[in-house]
């Protein structure tokens, strides 16, 4: 019992080690912009409630000439994030592909209406998915919930504003956005793929 348990314990801090929060990636007026924005923009909201996947979202992509300028912008910003990201978890070049791609953006907003939420899952789970290997999350807004937990690995991340987490979307990593109290969550996030 003892081996298994320490054999658990290593584990979960191998698996600890890929999920990293920086704070400060974005200051206090840009996330206050960008949400403003997705305000703005109504008529590009789209509303998603499928298995405990309940949340409004726009895709950047879909309005180019509205996002541009933040496409251009947060793609550098997730860019040089990924650099900090491979030198702190030791993660070598031999280990990341050559070639590589971005998701196209999404801001998704989760109202503090005790229905909203993104109930544990992992984020590559189908064949369409499965070029996913990194996620990038932006929370935009600050909670006093609305936390991004890892109920196996007994970790979570705070819904801070202006920082970013970071983590492989596969399975040993199994993760829920919990519901937003008092305030509306926003976050901004994207994925690395395979090509």
């Amino acid at each position: 019992r003892k081996e298994s348990s320490a054999a658990s314990d290593v584990y979960k801090r191998q698996m600890n080690n890929l999920i990293k929060t920086y704070d400060d990636i974005l200051d206090s007026q840009t996330c206050n912009n960008i949400i403003g924005k997705f305000e703005q923009f109504e008529n590009q909201h789209e509303e998603f409630d499928d298995k405990g996947m309940i949340f409004t979202q726009i895709r950047m992509a879909k309005s180019p000439q509205i996002w541009s300028k933040e496409i251009e912008e947060f793609t550098s910003i997730f860019q040089s994030s990924l650099l900090t990201y491979l030198t702190d978890t030791g993660v070598t070049p031999q280990q990341m592909p050559t070639k590589y791609t971005w998701e196209p953006i999404r801001i998704k907003r989760y109202m503090p209406n005790d229905y909203d939420e993104f109930r544990p899952h992992v984020d590559v789970n189908s064949k369409l998915t499965s070029t996913r290997f990194l996620v990038f999350f932006i929370y935009l807004s600050d909670n006093e919930e609305g936390k991004t937990t890892f109920p196996q690995l007994d970790k979570y991340a705070e819904c801070k504003k202006g920082s970013m987490l970071m983590f492989p979307p596969l399975w040993p990593w199994l993760h829920a956005g919990t519901k937003p109290i008092n305030e509306p969550k926003y976050i901004m996030q994207t994925y690395l793929h395979y090509v």
